[in-house]
């Protein structure tokens, strides 16, 4: 977990050209899960990792062992679970706005990914045991739903958002982190593909309505 924490830091920092946060990172065994810091009285389901800001300084919580919701298992898994917990702390380091779910989880899972680039983690492996086609589209998953459809929903976030890095690189990453900072309003539907089509750069909103899933 320190390994996967410290790569993922470096890795983001470099990314984002962003200072990392200050964090705590617990790891929390199973009979213990219930007194985990959290933002309200009830807890998080067993085995999901989250990030609360509801202790000083705000933390990762990470289970002893993950939910077996969690697909696929490749040893990718851990590492961009954990990344992608990172990324939102980095993400909250500063006021963010109300956005779209689809966006809020979009720039995380990115993050995961483009981290798994830069260490050499096998991403390609993980992604073909992912299936590109759930049955919805980025946009079109209507929540709250069971866990399941919550995993094939963030596998197909996971999945566009390699996508993207393939085809635009890194950079984007930074630039939809800071747009999404500078941002004063709640985020709607077009001013959320405004500001990732923007992000992505020339050419970016004609890729986003040519991909299908999105």
């Amino acid at each position: 977990m320190r390994g996967h924490l410290a790569r993922g830091s470096d890795a983001l920092t470099g990314i984002l050209r962003a200072e990392a946060p200050e964090l705590s990172a617990l790891l929390v065994a199973t009979e213990d899960w219930e007194g985990a810091p959290r933002e309200n009285e009830h807890s998080y389901p067993q085995g999901l990792p989250y990030f609360t800001r509801s202790v000083e300084p705000p933390a990762l919580v990470l289970p002893e062992e993950l939910s077996p919701v969690f697909r696929p298992r490749t040893d990718s898994l851990l590492p961009l679970t954990i990344w992608h917990e990172l990324a939102h702390a980095f993400l909250l380091d500063e006021e963010v706005v109300r956005t779209p779910v689809w966006l809020g989880e979009l720039v995380p899972q990115a993050a995961s990914a483009a981290v798994a680039r830069r260490v050499g983690l096998p991403l390609e492996e993980h992604l073909g045991r992912v299936d590109p086609d759930p049955g919805f589209t980025v946009r079109g998953f209507a929540g709250p739903t069971g866990a399941g459809e919550q995993m094939k929903f963030q596998n197909l976030l996971l999945h566009f958002g390699a996508a993207a890095l393939g085809e635009f690189g890194e950079g984007f990453l930074g630039r939809i982190f800071y747009a999404l900072w500078d941002e004063r309003d709640v985020v709607g539907e077009a001013r959320a593909e405004e500001l990732l089509a923007g992000a992505l750069g020339p050419g970016g909103r004609e890729w986003l309505r040519s991909k299908p899933e999105f």
